[in-house]
């Protein structure tokens, strides 16, 4: 009986960290910084041409900001939150980024440490938001 109920719980574990991983898996766009967001956090399966690597990759975000910023390293991924390491395109820049899924759907991204990545407005860099909200695309 105590066997039966130990695997139970450990299947019940184990399924509730798969789900949990899925949900950072998809197409994601910012309305505010005018961008997209495509990641996978459980594999690099998303390929991104023109990147010093041919590996496949975590994801990316792209849109009114200082280049591409790319998803190298997952640091910690938990059930509603991922910390991970992104390096612009060029290559030489790198923020640590924390997501973090909110009740009404949407994804939070927020910047730690030393604030390296801009939005662009009015053809100059300027500071962006230290959090941003991501919308789901939804298939």
């Amino acid at each position: 009986m105590k066997k039966t109920f130990f695997m139970l719980v450990f299947a019940f574990a184990v399924s509730l960290t798969s789900w949990a991983q899925e949900q950072f898996v998809g197409t994601w766009n910012c309305e505010a910084l005018k961008a997209s967001m495509v990641m996978d956090l459980q594999e690099k399966s998303i390929p991104f041409k023109g990147f010093d690597s041919d590996e496949d990759t975590y994801g990316y975000v792209k849109g009114q900001l200082n280049g591409t910023w790319v998803i190298l390293k997952v640091k910690k991924l938990e059930e509603k939150k991922a910390l991970v390491r992104m390096v612009s395109d060029i290559g030489y820049d790198a923020q640590d980024v924390e997501f973090r899924l909110k009740e009404d759907g949407t994804m939070e991204m927020r910047l730690v440490g030393d604030q390296v990545m801009k939005t662009i407005e009015k053809g100059k860099y300027v500071k962006m938001p230290k959090t941003v909200i991501f919308q789901k695309n939804e298939k």
